[in-house]
């Protein structure tokens, strides 16, 4: 704004200093740089409105980018949150899986032991009745 300003108040200085005792050619030369700049200056401002909205578009693209942005950190955030969620089922599963292992084993000693029993029994079951038999 200030251009427009300065070229037209330049252009207006030199109109009325020219009075009327100026050469025609003066005085039409100082119209046509009077005319030039005030096509300059309107130039100039719609230039300055151009530049203004690529400005306002871009401020616009970058919020729009910065909102996408923050839709992408959220989800990543959620899928963070659902993956620990998943992990600690996994984990919570794994040691389940480690305690019946263990009540597994735990039984097939007893399981073990039983028929370690069982085998004691039977020789002595066998043996008492050799020694009956013999006897």
């Amino acid at each position: 704004m200030k251009f427009i300003t300065i070229a037209t108040l330049a252009a207006l200085a030199t109109v009325p200093a020219l009075g009327a005792s100026a050469d025609p050619v003066v005085r039409e030369q100082a119209k046509a740089d009077y005319h030039q700049s005030k096509a300059d200056a309107a130039k100039a401002q719609m230039q300055k409105e151009d530049a203004q909205a690529q400005a306002d578009a871009n401020q616009a693209d970058a919020a729009q980018a910065q909102a996408q942005a923050n839709a992408a950190q959220s989800n990543a955030s959620d899928l963070h949150a659902q993956a620990n969620a998943e992990q600690s089922q996994a984990d919570i599963a794994r040691n389940q899986a480690n305690e019946s292992k263990a009540q597994a084993d735990d039984a097939q000693a007893r399981a073990d032991q039983a028929t370690a029993d069982r085998n004691a029994a039977i020789d002595r079951a066998e043996d008492a009745r050799d020694t009956a038999h013999n006897n």
